[in-house]
């Protein structure tokens, strides 16, 4: 690891290296202002640099900067650069736009080289300067606007912003200034005419320019400008504005003045007298409405003016002077006319819904208005009103549209009919109105049910009534009329027990006469509730129900029946055994009846017959009880055997009877007694079998019950140990059930037998389970369950007390909902009648042209148009659209033209009204007819002449009378083309057409001389699809004026120019022309005065033919450019110049040598430098430009280094590729640097760089590992190994030095085991090594050089340790032993050759042959033959023969164990047998086996205890897993439940058990690999385990893992509460 970490620190200096050569390569940036004071402050340029302070001198910091002296210097102590001596700008850079100072900062330690730019700053030190004092310019003030005369500029010796010279002109109304700024070098100064000169007003003009500098203090220079006017006349008439607007009332008399318009010439005489016109653009209405006095500009009315017709109009007005040329001047009048309240509202009422249903939905539209009016603004604004006050509002459907609607609830019985009135009003001033009446009739609905006086009656009918018998009638009454107010009567059918209602009673359908159909029966039916129902004939049918409780009177119907006695007599008489004995009031018998009436009518008394004879009876009847008593003791006289009759009777009217009878047998008491043990006897014995009976009953449901309790709170158990998933169901409402399949019910033993019926009250008693309802029901099964148990909860409740929740289903709250869905249906259908739908169809369509599916737009069916009266109204357009109401489109029905029915207004669209009955809607819909291109563009005339003087300013405007067309839109939207022409632009008003109206723009001088006369054509395009177009022809006469000045074929001209030319070389010549003739075309040429006089010194000008040559030497270096500004002015009166520029670029000659200087060199260079290590810094110059001046170099021979350009012609020498001390030692090196030239020119410089030698060179092994073998119990010290490595570097790089790499053999450090010698390596044995202990010593020797950093590297050493036989053989101590550890065994005399007596046993501590062991019997001393032998390598000691009498009783085996080792070693072990009988041999084997089998015994009752325990946990486990299997089988799983997780492998850890082979391996789940015979139980495992790493997914480690239980998921019990 060391060796590593050493080698690569070569990696970390070479990034080092290169860093700092990167830092190196940097550039910083200062700037400092020239003229600045000594010591000022530029920056801080060693912490720039990334340098400390205290390094600079011992690197040996200097600064260099070629050229430029000790302008710079930096501060040692704190790294500061300041300026050192007086810095000028204009001296050190001229005119350069970037002015610099380079400096190079070179440190040393290691060589580094940066490069630092000092920016000089320019300030402001030097003003502007123009060339002359006063400059004199003669302009005509016929020149035309935007002419432009150039200026002869300034100049500054500064640059950049300081030198930006910006220029300003003194206040003048005539001229602005202009300058020319997209060439800083060309940059032109030109006067600028912003208005016409006059010379009349201003004959001169003395304006002043000043140059100011952009430099902070702001230098100025300044010139005289003198312009003299020459005069024309050039002035048109003037209004004093171009645009007026005239506001004037509708319905003015005729001759009053719109407005009196003013217009002035400043011309005088002639050209001053001007006539006023209207414009021939204005159209014929114009002139027909309105008329202009020639003379005064008086605009008056000659005709009605009327809003409602036209609301505006144009008028254009000319004013002509009578100059020659005549000049004309033109503006336009804007006349709006202001409505008057003129006109009245008008009502029409378009259709009519009548009579109106009272029942009709607040909405219900009864009428339809349209209101109109025709004036504008307020005065056409309409308010509507409605009066008297009434249920109805005027609702705004649509512009100007209302609908007469319901606004409140309407009551025929109340009011049947209602007149009102609408009136319309205006709010003009006066104010107009207008009225309409209406007459609306109430129509009678059905809407009040029939009703009874009270809810509900009682009536009482005697049972055993006749069939068909009237028990009472009932009666409603109906407000309504007519079919509305009949009232039939119906029976509510139900069930009564097992028959139907109307099995009992019916109920006369006119008259309400309720009749029974059949006997009553107060036994069978005490109280018959019924409900009659009463409907009227509306429609829809109305009613309502009343409840009739009919009471059953009881009657005497039924005679008293007996009960049959505990025994009976023949013929069913009592019979009764009576001692003699008894005494008065002895019981003896009991008679028992029972009546089927109620009441009196069930109230029963006893009485006893007389006997026959008259003989008076001893025993007498209870009155109420029927009890039989004695009246007297009984005496012999009194007959054996006597027969009583008792009479029974009710009370009612007539009372029924029934008689019984009683016989008695007198008896002595014995027999009596006999006959009642046999009685009580046999009685007894039922009794005791019934109670038997009992007792079973009641032990099996004790026993049932009891296991039904221990289900139960076993499931409740393993219920409530799971808490509820997420997904589990809570519980649910209990469903109410009602003697159904999914339940069961109990009530109460009342008499009442309808306990589920409607009658009644819902029963307190009544209880219901619902055991099966689905765990998680779907939300529609939810709502199925709610809607049973909502119906069943309203049936089990009496009608008049339904909960509100349930109102809804009742039949006034179902009318109630149907109500308002209408009304809500009603609203949206009005909503919708409310919309708009709009639909475009073009001009011109042919008929039956498709515009809609108006009806299916509106939502209408196709079937209900006729019946529902479908109605199409266009107002005031006739039939033009028409509806084919076999399928609702809407088309064309005539001829379209938009400009007839819309004129020239932007939206022409024909408005229509749908209007349908049943229910009375209306639907607005608006059909916009688009205009299609069907008119042409039109001009008032063919021909158009126009005179323009060749004077005239450009961008001078002319109008032009536009075209007309009478389409709108892109149709109308006039686009116009000129022909093609020099002079003339066709200018077109983009959106203000009243403003600047069609015209033509002078964009060229004329010239009368070139072309006295212009033929122009004027094309008018509308935007239609197909274009339309119209033409007028334009005759334009020039008018002749001398103003041509001398121009150049261009205004900039560039030349290139070498350098070293010879004196008279033509550069360029020059050519001016002017266009005018005589002495107005003759030009002269010459050099403009802000020419410099070094240009001047350079080159001449010839006056006549404008060429220029070389006079002066030409240097590229000295200069790079020449500019020129030259001049050629004609001869006219006023002289008029013209000017251009000559640019003369110099082209540079290559005649300049490269120049190579090597700054500084590094050397030597070590062997590891890094790639990019810099060897010597070089730079190179060329004074020549462009290619001349571009140098490359180059590096000869091939060498390991290359050229790295660091900056601008700066180079460094920079290791290229790996250096080696040993291949080379020294480089010699050549630097060429080549120009670019034709031919090229070179220069060379020659280097050495010498290699120094660096330790890169670690020490090798020849083999990475060696393999020694040593025998153990070597002497201490002893030398077992030599290792040997080799260095390739020299000096101490190449001393090599040895030593043992630590580590831990055991408990102790290899160190104590072996050394290593550090020169000669040889490896030595500290201390013997014992094979038993340490088989394998592996340890590693490393080898490290001298050298800095040392390098080194590492040799594996694997020393075997040989064994030795240096252990003797051990003896295994045996089952039973003598004295001394020797083996003692009883053999009887009567055993056979090859019994084996006993086994000797012993193990070697060494290994191979040092542990193979045999074993030889010694012989007895005397040399007596032993009767034994032993096995050579198993050591069993066994008889060689028979034993008999001769052999001596008691023998000492001796047997020598003894290994193979060199020399061997050897143990005896010593063997007393000792001969006996068979008998005592069995006693001391059954001595022996009962010692020994005590505690076997013992293990066998441990054993079966442990079976016994092991079977009954078994038993346990089986049957709480069968249990737990049915209850987890008999509910699945929900789908969160969790499924039985994967048995998770345990290596011997608390959570199981593991158990494995008896190997000798102890490392049993160590890294060295798992065991083949491992086990493992997971018996706890989480309920629901994630997907875990440690998850055995494999059918063995599930089957090892046992069962897994998981209790807390159970299937959900469902409980089901129900309140009464």
């Amino acid at each position: 690891m060391k060796g590593h970490q050493k080698r690569g620190r070569p990696p970390v200096r070479w990034l080092l290296f290169l860093s700092a050569w990167e830092t190196g390569k940097g550039q910083v940036h200062y700037s400092v202002p020239e003229e600045a004071k000594h010591g000022t402050f530029v920056g801080r340029i060693a912490q720039d640099l990334g340098l400390e302070l205290a390094e600079l001198v011992p690197r040996l910091f200097r600064v260099r900067s070629k050229g430029h002296g000790e302008l710079l210097e930096v501060n040692l102590q704190n790294g500061i650069l300041f300026v050192n001596s007086r810095i000028d700008r204009e001296e050190l850079c001229g005119r350069s736009a970037v002015c610099s100072i380079h400096l190079e900062v070179i440190v040393d330690k290691p060589l580094q080289i940066f490069h630092v730019e000092v920016e000089v700053k320019d300030i402001n030190d030097n003003p502007p300067t123009f060339p002359v004092k006063v400059q004199k310019l003669f302009i005509s003030e016929s020149r035309m606007l935007d002419s432009r005369f150039p200026l002869e500029g300034a100049s500054d010796a500064d640059i950049g912003a300081n030198s930006v010279l910006t220029y300003k002109l003194s206040s003048s109304d005539y001229f602005t200034l202009d300058v020319n700024s997209k060439n800083e070098e060309n940059k032109q100064v030109e006067l600028v005419l912003k208005k016409s000169l006059d010379r009349e007003e201003a004959p001169e003009h003395n304006l002043f320019l000043t140059a100011a500098d952009g430099g902070k203090p702001e230098f100025t220079g300044t010139v005289q400008l003198l312009v003299t006017v020459l005069d024309v006349n050039d002035n048109a008439p003037n209004f004093d504005q171009s645009e007026y607007e005239v506001r004037i009332f509708e319905n003015a008399e005729n001759g009053t003045v719109v407005i009196r318009l003013n217009a002035s010439d400043r011309d005088e005489g002639v050209n001053k007298e001007i006539l006023y016109s209207l414009n021939s653009l204005v159209s014929s209405m114009v002139f027909a409405q309105f008329s202009i006095d020639p003379n005064t500009g008086e605009i008056t009315i000659q005709k009605n003016l009327d809003f409602e017709k036209v609301n505006s109009y144009k008028i254009r007005v000319d004013a002509t002077d009578k100059g020659h040329p005549p000049m004309v001047g033109h503006c336009t009048i804007l006349v709006k006319i202001l409505d008057i309240n003129d006109n009245a509202p008008q009502i029409t009422l378009t259709s009519l819904s009548l009579p109106v249903r009272e029942d009709a939905p607040l909405g219900t539209v009864i009428a339809l208005i349209t209101v109109f009016d025709q004036d504008d603004g307020e005065n056409g604004q309409v308010i509507c009103s409605l009066t008297p006050h009434a249920p109805l509002k005027l609702v705004s459907t649509f512009k100007n549209h209302y609908s007469l609607v319901l606004d409140s609830i309407l009551d025929r019985e109340r009011v049947s009919a209602y007149e009102v009135k609408v009136t319309a009003r205006d709010l003009g001033l006066p104010s107009l109105s207008a009225t309409a009446s209406l007459f609306m009739e109430v129509a009678d609905v059905n809407d009040n049910a029939p009703t009874f006086a009270q809810p509900e009656y009682t009536v009482f009918v005697k049972e055993n009534n006749l069939p068909g018998s009237h028990i009472f009638t009932v009666s409603a009454r109906d407000a309504d009329a007519q079919e509305n107010a009949l009232v039939s009567y119906s029976l509510v059918e139900r069930r009564v027990g097992e028959r139907a209602l109307s099995s009992y009673v019916s109920v006369h359908a006119e008259s309400g006469k309720v009749y029974a159909l059949q006997p009553l029966d107060h036994e069978e039916l005490e109280l018959l509730q019924l409900q009659v129902s009463a409907r009227d004939a509306g429609f829809p049918p109305l009613g309502s129900n009343v409840t009739l409780h009919v009471f059953v009177l009881d009657e005497n119907d039924n005679a008293p029946a007996l009960l049959p006695p505990g025994s009976g007599g023949a013929g069913g008489a009592v019979s009764e055994l009576v001692p003699r004995s008894v005494d008065a009031g002895h019981v003896v018998a009991k008679v028992r009846a029972v009546d089927a009436d109620s009441g009196y009518n069930a109230w029963l008394s006893y009485e006893l017959q007389p006997a026959a004879g008259g003989a008076r009876s001893p025993f007498r009847v209870g009155l109420y009880t029927g009890e039989v008593s004695t009246t007297r003791a009984l005496d012999e006289a009194d007959a054996l055997r006597q027969r009583l009759l008792v009479l029974v009777k009710d009370h009612g009217e007539p009372p029924l009877t029934t008689t019984a009878t009683v016989l008695v047998s007198l008896v002595e008491s014995g027999q009596a007694l006999k006959t009642s043990s046999r009685t009580s006897l046999g009685t007894a014995g039922r009794e005791a079998a019934l109670v038997d009976v009992n007792v079973y009953l009641i032990i099996a449901i004790c026993a049932v019950s009891s296991l039904l309790v221990l289900t139960l709170l076993l499931y409740t158990a393993l219920r409530c140990s799971v808490p509820p998933t997420e997904d589990a169901c809570g519980p649910e409402k209990p469903a109410l059930v009602c003697s159904s399949a999914v339940g069961s019910w109990s009530y109460s033993q009342q008499r009442r037998q309808r306990v589920c019926s409607g009658e009644g009250p819902l029963k307190t008693d009544l209880m219901a389970f619902s055991p099966s309802l689905p765990p998680c029901p779907r939300s529609e099964d939810v709502s199925e369950q709610q809607d049973l148990n909502a119906k069943t909860w309203e049936a089990l409740k009496p009608s008049e007390k339904k909960p509100r929740a349930f109102e809804m289903y009742s039949s006034r709250g179902d009318s109630g909902a149907r109500h308002l869905l209408l009304s809500l249906l009603l609203l949206a259908v009005w909503t919708l009648g409310k919309g708009q739908v709009r639909y475009s169809v073009p001009e011109e369509s042919k008929h039956g042209t498709f515009v809609g599916r108006i009806a299916q737009d509106l939502g209408l069916e196709l079937e209900e148009l006729v019946p529902r009266l479908f109605q199409l109204d266009s107002r005031g357009c006739g039939d033009l659209l028409e509806v084919n109401l076999q399928n609702g489109i809407l088309f064309v029905n005539s001829r379209i033209d938009r400009e007839e029915l819309c004129g020239r207004s932007a939206v022409c669209s024909i408005h229509l009204e749908v209007i349908v009955d049943k229910p009375l809607q209306v639907f607005h819909v608006e059909v916009e007819v688009k205009d299609i291109n069907d008119n042409p563009p039109v001009f008032s005339a063919t021909q158009k002449n126009l005179f323009i003087t060749e004077s005239r300013l450009l961008d001078s405007h002319f109008s032009l009378e536009g075209a007309s067309d009478a389409d709108i839109g892109a149709n109308a939207l006039l686009t116009y083309r000129l022909s093609s022409n020099e002079y003339f632009s066709l200018h077109v008003p983009a959106t203000d057409e009243e403003a600047k109206p069609l015209g033509l723009v002078l964009k060229k001088l004329l010239d009368r001389e070139e072309s006295p006369e212009l033929h122009l054509l004027l094309v008018a395009t509308d935007g239609g699809k197909p274009e339309l177009t119209g033409t007028v022809q334009l005759l334009i006469t020039v008018l002749d004026a001398n103003d041509h000045a001398p121009t150049f074929d261009r205004t900039l001209y560039k030349v290139k120019l070498l350098e070293n030319i010879p004196n008279g070389t033509l550069v360029i010549k020059l050519n001016a022309s002017d266009l005018d003739e005589g002495l107005n075309g003759d030009i002269i040429y010459s050099f403009t005065n802000d020419v410099p006089l070094t240009v001047k010194s350079k080159f001449h000008i010839d006056p006549t033919n404008g060429e220029i040559t070389a006079i002066g030497h030409i240097d590229f270096e000295d200069s790079k450019a020449y500019k020129m500004r030259i001049e050629v002015i004609d001869k006219g009166l006023p002289p008029l110049t013209g000017h251009c520029t000559v640019l003369v670029d110099v082209v540079d000659a290559n005649d300049n040598a490269p120049e190579l200087i090597v700054k500084t060199l590094w050397l030597p260079i070590k062997e590891d430098a890094p790639l990019g290590t810099v060897i010597a810094l070089i730079s190179v110059t060329d004074g020549d430009a462009s290619v001349n001046g571009q140098v490359t170099c180059s590096l000869t021979p091939r060498v390991p280094f290359k050229l790295v350009s660091t900056f601008k012609n700066y180079y460094s020498l920079v290791l290229d590729g790996t250096l080696d001390h040993e291949a080379m030692s020294e480089y010699r090196l050549v630097v060429t640097a080549r120009d670019g030239g034709t031919p090229s020119l070179s220069t060379t410089v020659s280097l050495s760089v010498v290699v120094a030698d660096v330790n890169d060179n670690a020490p090798a092994f020849a083999q990475p590992e060696y393999t020694v073998f040593v025998k153990e119990n070597n002497p201490p010290g002893s030398h077992i190994f030599t290792v040997s490595a080799r260095d390739a570097d020299a000096q101490e790089n190449a001393l090599v030095s040895y030593s043992l790499v630590e580590r831990r053999v055991g408990e102790r450090a290899l160190s104590s085991y072996v050394s290593v010698h550090a020169e000669s390596g040889k490896v030595y044995a500290l201390q013997p090594l014992d094979h038993e202990e340490l088989e394998l010593l592996q340890f590693q020797v490393s080898a490290r050089d001298a050298g800095f950093p040392p390098l080194g590297s590492n040799v594996t050493l694997q020393v075997f340790v040989l064994d030795e036989n240096d252990n003797a053989p051990a003896l295994l101590p045996s089952g039973s032993g003598g004295a001394g550890g020797a083996v003692s065994e009883l053999v009887p005399r009567s055993v056979g050759a090859g019994h084996v007596v006993a086994k000797v046993r012993a193990v070697d501590a060494d290994s191979g042959y040092n542990a193979w062991l045999s074993y030889e019997l010694q012989s007895a001393a005397g040399g007596v033959r032993v009767p034994f032998r032993v096995g050579l390598y198993t050591g069993e000691v066994s008889t060689t023969r028979a034993l008999d009498e001769a052999d001596t009783p008691r023998q000492r085996l001796l047997v020598l164990v003894k290994d193979h080792g060199e020399p061997p070693l050897a143990v005896t072990a010593t063997v007393l047998v000792s001969l006996v009988e068979s008998g005592q041999t069995s006693k001391t084997s059954s001595r022996v086996s009962s010692s020994a089998g005590g505690p076997e015994a013992a293990l066998v009752d441990v054993n079966v205890y442990l079976i016994i325990a092991i079977c009954a946990v078994s038993s346990l486990l089986v049957l709480t897993l069968l249990l737990y299997t049915a209850l987890r089988c008999s509910a699945p799983p929900p789908e969160g439940a969790c499924g039985p997780g994967k048995p998770m492998l345990v290596c011997s850890s608390a959570v199981g058990s593991w158990s494995y082979s008896q190997q000798r391996r102890q490392r049993v789940c160590s890294g060295e690999g798992p065991k083949t015979d491992l086990m493992a139980f997971s018996p706890s495992l989480p309920p629901c385990p994630g997907s875990a790493d440690g998850i055995v997914d494999s059918p063995s480690s599930m089957n090892s893992s046992g069962a897994n239980f998981d209790l807390e998921h159970h299937e959900n019990m469902n409980v089901v509460n129900l309140r009464p």
